[in-house]
């Protein structure tokens, strides 16, 4: 078969399906009939689809006899197949769940032929798009979930940052200069105007407050009160407070401390920028996010119309018609028996 010297060969799925290299020339694959599982086509079929076959095409073909046991086997594969993706498969993503459930559709399609009747044939690709829809729909329903509870979230954020950004404006108008040698620093009640100083008595505090669940006030600059503070993650850490607060971190170094608290204080026009960028950012999101929200499903009147059709044909097909008379030849009385199960399901 690989050199070309034999040109027609017949096997079994064990016997040609695993382990056998014969892809390089293959243009044709007859399945003869309906293997017990899933895997078995994809055995069958995975020597012509492997990659190095120098065909760029190939052709795959199915036999089936109408109104014979094939049905049956077609509908075992398409149940199997089914079950395999919803195992598979543990969340709506519509791709993936497309990738696994094509050869499900395709077996249905192949029993829908083998029942010689092109409504059921019609059925089976309804319900193939029906099924495909609602995975749609649920994607949707979720998705607008999703927005709802992003659309809560920014409407609670957005009064929280248009308060922290008028008390920093308020802040900004109370701030004392503390640039070259106009820098003054109250700590505990002694007035501090050397950085130096000023950093390493702040370092000392921050020291001792190492492990401490408490802050604690240690002194005032720029017309905030400083607190010095732990940080479980980061250690601790500098809190200024004014209308609003700010930290400012604790470094090797006293001036490198000191310099932390000054950049900070030094910095609240830029800060109040960040907070006008971040409510007009979160206003348009909240805009688009309502928009989105309110969108409907956009294959709304498809889904509609393929779902009244799938009623139209199982009427037209009457699947439980027949069967009454059927369970009362095999009765012994008027009575029907107690069979179970949904009466609209059709016996296999």
């Amino acid at each position: 078969m690989r050199a070309g010297k034999v040109r027609i060969l017949f096997g079994s799925t064990q016997k040609m399906g695993t382990g056998a290299n014969l892809q390089e020339r293959l243009i044709a694959l007859h399945h003869l009939d309906a293997p017990w599982r899933p895997a078995d086509v994809e055995q069958r079929e995975g020597p012509i689809l492997r990659q190095g076959n120098t065909n760029p095409e190939v052709q795959v073909f199915r036999y089936v006899t109408e109104e014979s046991f094939d049905a049956y086997m077609w509908q075992t594969l398409e149940t199997k197949a089914k079950f395999i993706g919803q195992v598979m498969t543990a969340e709506s993503d519509l791709r993936r769940i497309e990738d696994i459930d094509g050869a499900a559709l395709t077996y249905a399609e192949v029993k829908a032929i083998a029942s010689g009747n092109p409504l059921v044939i019609e059925k089976a690709r309804i319900d193939a798009e029906v099924a495909r829809l609602s995975r749609l729909h649920c994607e949707h329903q979720e998705t607008i979930f999703k927005l709802r509870s992003r659309v809560r979230h920014l409407t609670d954020d957005i009064p929280q940052l248009e308060k922290r950004l008028e008390d920093v404006r308020r802040d900004l108008a109370t701030r004392q200069d503390t640039s070259g040698d106009k820098i003054v620093m109250v700590i505990e009640g002694q007035e501090i105007r050397d950085r130096g100083i000023a950093g390493e008595l702040l370092l000392r505090r921050a020291e001792r407050m190492r492990g401490a669940r408490s802050d604690r006030v240690v002194g005032a600059i720029a017309g905030f009160e400083v607190f010095v503070s732990d940080n479980f993650m980061q250690g601790p850490e500098i809190v200024l407070k004014g209308a609003t607060t700010y930290t400012a971190k604790v470094t090797d170094t006293a001036l490198g401390t000191i310099r932390s608290v000054e950049h900070t204080i030094q910095h609240l026009e830029e800060l109040a920028g960040n907070l006008v960028q971040s409510i007009a950012d979160s206003r348009k999101r909240l805009a688009d996010t309502q928009a989105q929200v309110e969108a409907p499903f956009e294959y709304a009147e498809r889904l509609t119309s393929l779902a009244r059709r799938q009623q139209e044909i199982e009427d037209e097909l009457d699947l439980t018609k027949g069967q009454a008379p059927s369970q009362l030849d095999a009765g012994t009385s008027g009575t029907l028996p107690d069979v179970g199960g949904d009466a609209d399901t059709p016996p296999l």
